[in-house]
């Protein structure tokens, strides 16, 4: 597969932490996204376990440079022709204009149609050779394939112009930017997480639950919201149910097996629950 080696490459500012990409690492992604898309002709594929990410680097990119390209999203499915995908460039054509005209308008102004193939894994075979090959023929158009590992594998051995691809993996995060994410998500969350209750045996635990995977760990945010449970007073009411119950024990025996009124003790329970 195609690496990035023939380009120069900077990158980012330490400082230029986007926090909607969780990361450092995914800010450089971000910008080597851009940095390939202006200066190379090759197709690029995003590729990561499923909610790693993708999805949201590439609408970071959109928010980016939504004004200084134009940027087309597809989602796939089996029947996806090149034809349905002509017509979707269509209806995001301004004025009306036809595809070939809007082309080489772009080419003359030396810019570009980003045209990002989501879920790509569900594309027919050989329908990526048949993409790459038209944006061959149309240099202004740049392609972005999102696919996951699994998907990728698959389609390296139906469609061999991926071999050609540059390929920008989206890695799950460490348990130290765990860590760092819950933290964020922490201070902007109106779950009200305290920041005190994030420990390191906490961000362990959530690591090993959720795999580093960015939207598994949102989805544990209301477990995390819930206060922990008093132990303590858990024991304290047990031991007092207990006490109750070998009380109503002796009573009855007291009484000569006849059945003493429940109802003080029902009362004590209710006063006990209620709190």
């Amino acid at each position: 597969m195609a690496e990035h080696e023939d380009f120069v490459y900077q990158p980012t500012n330490q400082g230029n932490l986007d926090y909607s990409l969780i990361t450092q690492e995914r800010t450089e992604k971000l910008d080597l996204l851009t940095h390939l898309l202006s200066n190379s002709p090759r197709a690029v594929v995003i590729c990561g376990s499923k909610c790693v990410g993708k999805t949201t680097l590439l609408h970071v990119f959109q928010q980016r440079h939504n004004e200084a390209w134009h940027i087309c999203s597809v989602e796939s499915s089996v029947d996806l022709s090149v034809e349905k995908i002509e017509a979707r460039l269509i209806e995001t054509i301004p004025n009306k204009q036809t595809l070939a005209h809007f082309f080489d308008l772009l080419d003359e102004q030396h810019k570009k149609i980003v045209l990002i193939i989501e879920n790509a894994g569900y594309l027919a075979p050989y329908l990526i050779n048949t993409i790459i090959d038209y944006a061959t023929q149309h240099p202004v158009l740049k392609i972005i394939f999102v696919l996951t590992h699994d998907d990728l594998a698959i389609k390296t051995h139906s469609d061999s112009a991926i071999e050609d691809c540059h390929i920008i993996e989206i890695p799950p995060l460490s348990e130290i930017q765990c860590g760092d994410f819950l933290q964020h998500l922490a201070l902007k969350s109106t779950l009200h997480i305290p920041i005190h209750s994030i420990t390191d045996d906490m961000i362990a635990s959530l690591y090993q639950q959720t795999h580093g995977i960015p939207a598994n760990i949102i989805a544990q945010l209301p477990m995390l919201a819930r206060p922990p449970k008093n132990i303590k007073t858990a024991n304290w009411f047990l031991y007092i149910l207990l006490g109750l119950l070998v009380f109503w024990m002796v009573l009855w025996f007291l009484s000569g097996h006849n059945m003493p009124s429940l109802a003080s003790l029902t009362s004590l329970l209710k006063l006990l629950t209620d709190r």
